[in-house]
């Protein structure tokens, strides 16, 4: 098969959206596909990492830009004498301009959606309604996704499909990080929140109740892990006075590695799709203590897998937190659980097969 993949930009190899898009280049090209990239815009990553198939940059993303219609259908009809039939597009621009653009040129589309749509702004629900005539299939990775974008941009039910993320994670019991082992030693119980650091992610949530727990009991650590800006979230740990109990570990490639020390995964947004870090966490065979919001619900299952709570409510939150260092087994048993179930849903087979699969339907290729 031949499969266009298209995308705004590639910044962020470790981002969630970026990570599945470029797993999704290797598995396909694995699967014996013929894929081309489109990129509407250049990124100094991209640059510095080509990509190991043919690879075309648009060099204009304005969706208000008369250029980024034409070069994005341009490509379109060159893409289709040269024998491609189906484009699967991810992040916001490219799908507004690809679908009918796309389908001038005879080529079909699916556009991929990922979080619960904090991005729609008035424009984008203007545009997306119209736009979304000329898409064959909306696939998301979780059905609270699915539900918002067939509600916002109206697409039928028909249209709309759901592939939960895939992963393949292994931890070697001999790699060792290094800071976590020292709190380990030092007998601390700790837990740990893997986003990057932004507003929606609420991360002062998990300081805030990091605060509430008995510090005398247990030493409860907190490890925040992913980029941005740590000045205010270390400024209210210092104000709670737990600045030395709150550790901000940046940007890492070795996450999983870093999950093995862990007693609980944390994540507090008050928006999600579906997590790549819920699911990290339940590989590592880790409780997840999440905020009842978009997918996670589907992730997690309240006193068996983990405990979720309303966004926002930090004294529940505490209290989940305090019953992982309250009754560890439990806590243990559910991470057991936690890791079953994620090896059984979210393998990186069923995700490609599921992803074949569609890819045939739409083009008429039997399997």
């Amino acid at each position: 098969m031949k499969i266009l993949l298209v995308i705004d930009r590639l910044t962020n190899p470790h981002a969630g959206t970026e990570g599945q898009f470029l797993l999704l280049i290797n598995l396909l090209q694995n699967a014996g596909c013929e894929l081309r990239v489109v990129i509407l815009a250049n990124s100094d990553w991209l640059n510095k990492n080509p990509l190991s198939c043919s690879t075309a940059v648009i060099g204009s993303s304005s969706i208000k830009s008369p250029k980024t219609w034409w070069r994005v259908y341009r490509q379109a009809r060159q893409a289709e004498v040269d024998g491609f039939q189906l484009a699967h597009i991810f992040f916001n621009d490219a799908s507004v301009v690809c679908p009918p653009m796309f389908s001038l040129a005879g080529i079909k589309s699916i556009i991929s959606r990922r979080d619960m749509g904090f991005w729609y702004n008035s424009i984008y629900r203007a545009v997306l309604p119209f736009t979304g005539k000329f898409v064959s299939c909306a696939l998301s990775n979780s059905r609270a996704v699915a539900n918002v974008t067939g509600e916002v941009e109206r697409i039928p039910q028909s249209k709309l499909r759901v592939i939960y993320n895939g992963f393949n994670r292994t931890l070697s019991a001999e790699a060792r990080v290094p800071e976590l082992e020292a709190l380990k030693v030092s007998g601390a119980t700790i837990f740990g929140l893997v986003a990057n650091i932004r507003p929606i992610k609420r991360m002062q949530d998990a300081i805030a109740a990091l605060a509430q727990l008995d510090l005398n009991s247990h030493n409860p650590h907190l490890v925040i892990i992913g980029a941005g800006d740590t000045t205010e979230l270390k400024s209210l740990a210092s104000n709670l006075s737990v600045g030395e109990r709150v550790h901000f570990f940046g940007s890492r490639s070795d996450i999983p590695d870093c999950l093995q020390y862990l007693s609980a995964g944390l994540l507090c947004s008050e928006s999600e799709g579906f997590s790549n870090a819920i699911v990290e966490y339940q590989f590592a065979g880790l409780p997840v203590i999440c905020s009842r919001t978009g997918g996670n619900p589907e992730a997690v299952t309240q006193d068996q897998t983990g405990w979720l709570y309303e966004v926002g409510d930090v004294a529940e939150l505490s209290k989940a937190m305090a019953a992982v260092l309250n009754t560890p087994e439990r806590a243990k048993a559910m991470g057991t659980t936690a890791k079953k179930e994620a090896e059984s849903r979210y393998t990186i087979d069923a995700m490609l097969n599921q992803h074949l699969s569609l890819y045939r339907e739409l083009i008429g290729v039997k399997s």
